[in-house]
């Protein structure tokens, strides 16, 4: 990265805002690939704004453009926040299912003993011919 303009930041932020967007749209589309391919690209624009603010000693904003740069920091706060609400809800369904799934399972498995045999009922069935007698 050459020299850092305001041009250059505002388009990284823009940027991110952007991919956050299509990160929220995956989630809800549940679209594994799209969400793989916006985390990567997300984390390459996180590293360049890293880098411009390792050497934000070379620029010099505004007030309009830090208050640019302000706002459309909050926006991608907001979306941010969004992606981590919709990921936790995604991740209490995911749950909620596994426990289905295992609650199914362990009762059937409660069937059979440790040697995989199925447990034999202990109770004594009275046919109706023995208990008339």
């Amino acid at each position: 990265m050459n020299k850092i303009t305001f041009e250059k930041i505002k388009e990284s932020y823009i940027s991110i805002k952007t991919l956050l967007e299509q990160k929220q749209r995956a989630l809800v589309e549940k679209n594994l690939e799209e969400l793989t391919s916006c985390d990567e690209k997300l984390i390459c624009a996180y590293n360049e704004i890293k880098i411009i603010y390792e050497r934000k000693d070379e620029f010099s904003l505004n007030k309009e453009q830090k208050e640019e740069l302000c706002a459309l920091s909050e926006q991608i706060g907001k979306l941010q926040k969004n992606n981590e609400v919709l990921i936790a809800h995604s991740l209490n369904v995911i749950n909620k299912i596994f426990e289905g799934i295992l609650n199914i399972s362990s009762a059937k498995n409660a069937d059979y003993n440790h040697l995989g045999k199925k447990n034999q009922d202990n109770t004594l069935e009275i046919s109706s011919i023995t208990e008339e007698a």
